[in-house]
């Protein structure tokens, strides 16, 4: 299946264990290898479906950070 919709196996993995959170260009690859339309992958799938978001931190949250452990 990841060979002929031309993915990387392990990706294709993830997402084959719902753990992967494939791109639209993805979906709509295993979609065509499948011969299916690709809104039957998304078809009743909502907000709460989404993964939670994660918190982003900035550069000089980082650079703090690293000055707060070397302390």
């Amino acid at each position: 299946m990841a060979h002929l919709a031309g993915m990387n196996v392990s990706n294709y993995g993830k997402i084959e264990r719902g753990i992967g959170n494939p791109v639209l260009h993805t979906i709509v690859r295993l979609a065509a290898v499948l011969d299916a339309d690709p809104a039957a992958f998304v078809s009743g799938l909502g907000a709460d479906h989404l993964p939670p978001l994660l918190e982003a931190f900035s550069a000089a949250d980082y650079v703090r950070e690293q000055r707060r452990r070397r302390s």
